[in-house]
């Protein structure tokens, strides 16, 4: 009896599954995920005409966890999502002390389990980016991905400063 194959998982067959978007370029040097704006890139090789882009796979979940993170729960309440993004953003002007990076922590895993895309969530820490801390903690995630083989690892940068 001939043993099962695998199926092939490239950027095409995952695609569905991560689904596709709008590649976005983030402005900001910071790392901070803020102020994009859709990408631009030549259309074909060589050719002078240029298009957006797309983000497929995995680019496009790391740009879709970033987005539901940086989206303050509730902001798209008028557009029929009530529940996307996230609450840690009600911790702005708290001192960056142990219990607020332990509510971030909550916060990011609450606005994780909406996520169909993530079969797992293996750890998420939140550290403090400077010692002795100062207002940006660095939020670091480890994901199992639906389909996927290897966990997909990010790292958010977040202000508690009022901007």
């Amino acid at each position: 009896m001939a043993s099962p194959t695998r199926p092939v998982r490239n950027a095409q067959t995952l695609a569905p599954l991560l689904g596709r978007d709008l590649l976005l370029d983030y402005l900001s040097t910071s790392g901070m995920f803020e102020d994009a704006d859709c990408h631009v890139a030549r259309s074909r090789p060589g050719s002078a005409e240029r298009d957006l882009a797309r983000a497929d796979g995995l680019a496009n979940l790391e740009q879709a966890l970033a987005n539901r993170l940086k989206t303050r729960r509730g902001e798209l309440a008028a557009l029929g999502h009530p529940d996307y993004g996230s609450r840690h953003h009600e911790l702005v002007g708290e001192p960056n002390v142990e219990r607020t990076r332990h509510l971030i922590k909550l916060y990011v895993l609450q606005a994780l389990r909406d996520e169909p895309r993530i079969e797992r969530v293996l750890a998420v820490n939140v550290s403090a980016e400077h010692e002795p801390p100062r207002e940006v903690v660095r939020i670091t995630l480890a994901l199992r991905v639906q389909g996927q083989p290897q966990p997909l690892n990010l790292v958010l940068p977040f202000s508690l400063a009022f901007a």
